[in-house]
Order: structure tokens, then sequence, then C-alpha cells
């Protein structure tokens, strides 16, 4: 077999609507898109990096840069070493953890000839995927529901003072299942409570990160209380983060930009059935290279949020489909990514 080699490029990716959470507001996002080849077969990943994590395009591109030659030594084989190296070698960049956990991944299952969810042993059926609506200027809601006019879940971007008018278009237009995330937006328990009784009339299915990270003895007192269940998001961040979690959340989301890759992601897999926390996979807005990595685990999750392909105009790969939310994996061995 031929010695590794890795390159990578920035890639602009634009919404099709400006999207807005309670942080912050981008109409388009750099991502990294890295390759790893043996000579023979090529695995992508994919870096995108949030300023939530401290990370960026810039650490990014600059840490492939420097640590070439330790990137093409890492084992395609042992998932376990390989990503107690990647840690050790890239703790400034989340993000860039995740691109080579899944560009190692990837690789890996195309050298057995298999699609990378067999090869982890997960099934091609999968939970039904929300699509996302961000904050919105209440004459922008339509629109944004019209774009969505398929998909049987959404996804709502609350945590502003406009929380309620914003709902009160949305219950204008769609009785549609939804899924709240608050983003941190809800600053104390007070204001917690009153928000979630308040949506506890209106058809939806959980809270995800009510209350910033850092209060977390005020995000436990909303657990015993609270009629819906509360999903954390920053607070569930690496596998270590799990444990902690018992008895303050009621489930978990996962995404690959913050825990570091597939690897990550199966461990805390693991550790919230361990916990009994129920199990959800997010995203950022990313190509189809990150959300078919993504994909690849769905089927061990009870909800899905793996949207962030469909939110961009100017996807740059073909990967895995997405019907109304049912998302469909490639039968291809690796993640089923080509470009497009």
């Amino acid at each position: 077999m031929m010695k590794l080699a890795v390159s990578w490029e920035v890639k602009r990716i634009t919404t099709k609507f400006e999207f807005k959470i309670a942080r912050s507001a981008e109409s388009f996002y750099d991502v990294v898109i890295v390759k790893i080849t043996d000579g023979e077969q090529a695995g992508y990943g994919e870096a995108a990096p949030s300023r939530r994590y401290h990370d960026s395009t810039t650490q990014v591109t600059t840490l492939l840069e420097n640590l070439t030659n330790e990137i093409i030594s890492l084992p395609v084989q042992d998932a376990e070493l390989r990503q107690a190296k990647i840690e050790a070698l890239f703790s400034d960049s989340l993000s860039l953890q995740a691109a080579l956990d899944m560009a190692f991944w990837d690789l890996h299952a195309k050298q057995l000839g298999k699609p990378l969810h067999q090869v982890l042993a997960a099934e091609i059926e999968m939970p039904i995927s929300s699509y996302t609506i961000g904050i919105s200027d209440l004459d922008m809601i339509k629109p944004k529901l019209d774009e969505a006019i398929t998909y049987p879940i959404l996804k709502i971007k609350l945590g502003s003072p406009q929380d309620e008018e914003i709902m009160g278009v949305i219950r204008q237009h769609t009785d549609k299942i939804l899924r709240v995330d608050a983003n941190e937006g809800w600053k104390t328990v007070d204001e917690a409570k009153r928000r979630i009784e308040w949506l506890a009339g209106q058809n939806v299915e959980f809270i995800e990160q009510p209350m910033p990270a850092m209060q977390l003895d005020d995000i436990a007192k909303l657990h015993d209380w609270s009629p819906l269940p509360i999903v954390a998001d920053e607070n569930s961040v690496r596998p270590e983060d799990v444990p902690g979690l018992s008895g303050v959340y009621h489930g978990i989301n996962i995404k690959l930009m913050k825990c570091g890759g597939l690897t990550n992601a199966l461990k805390m897999v693991a550790l919230a059935q361990k916990h009994h926390l129920d199990l959800m996979m997010g995203c950022m807005v990313e190509t189809s290279v990150a959300i078919s990595a993504a994909a690849q685990i769905g089927s061990f999750m009870r909800w899905l949020d793996l949207d962030g392909n469909v939110l961009i105009a100017n996807d740059p790969f073909i990967g895995v489909g997405n019907v109304a939310g049912k998302l469909i994996l490639s039968n291809e061995p690796g993640i089923g990514v080509r470009r497009r």
C-alpha cells in the first residue's frame, strides 16, 4: 500500500436564508474539506469550525500545514489509537479532529469495500430528520416554512426577545411537530420554566439547551419538573461530559464538530445508553461530506437533526439523500460522497 498523502481546500458555503441563532447570524460559512489518500482510495472529511468552541478556518489550515507529516503517519485501521493521537496533536481544533477522523473512517471503509454504516454495525433505516428554521424577522418566517414544506418535523431556533411572536407566526401557518432549540438563550430558571410551560401546549417534542451551559445547577432544576424532555447541546461536547448530564438532562445532542468525529460519537452513544439518556445527532451548517459521515450512525439515535447540507445553496458534494427528512444512505463504500 502506498504512503498516505493529505490535501485540503477551503470552501465558502452560502445559506439559502440568513441563519440566525441566539448568539449570531450568518449568511455564509467557510469549511475545510480534507482528503486523505493511500494512492488508490481517497477518504474525505470536513471541518466546520465554530467560534463557540474557539475554532476557526485559519486555525484548521495552519494546523494542517504544520502537522502534515504527523497526519500521514496516523493508522488507518486502529481508530482508538488514531483518535488518541489526533486529540493530542489537534487539541486546539475540535472540527479538525472531526475532519481527520471522518476522512480516515471513509478511507478505511473504502479499503474494506463496504459502506461505513456496515463497518460500524449501524442500520440503513433511521429516524426522520428535522429541518431547522433559524431565528427570523417575522416577515421571513413564511418563506422559510415554504422552503420546508415537505418536512414533517421542524426545529425552531428561539432564545430571543421575540420568541412568542416567532412561535405565533409559525403556528398561524403550520401545526407540524416542532423541536425548540434555545441555544442558551434563557438566562434564569423562572424564564426557562415560563417558556417551557408555554411551549408544552404547542405540539413541541423537546427543548434543546434552554440555558447557558455554565448554569448546569439551574438546568438540573428543570429536569424533574419539565413537561417536555430537555436535551443537552452546548453541555454535551465530548464523551467525558456525558456521565455528569444524567439527572440534569433527558437526552444529549451529539455533533461531530464538537466531539471530534465518529470515534468519539460512538463512545458518547455507549455512555448515553449506560446513563439512560436519549440520543440525538445534530450538525452545524455543513456540506454533504460531514452530514453523510454523521448519517452513518443515524440509526443509533432517537432524534435526528441532520439538515446542514439542505440549508445551503452551493453544496460542493453529493452524498446522503434527504427526501422530506428521510435520509437515504448510499451503498457505495465509505461515507458515499463524491464531488458535484
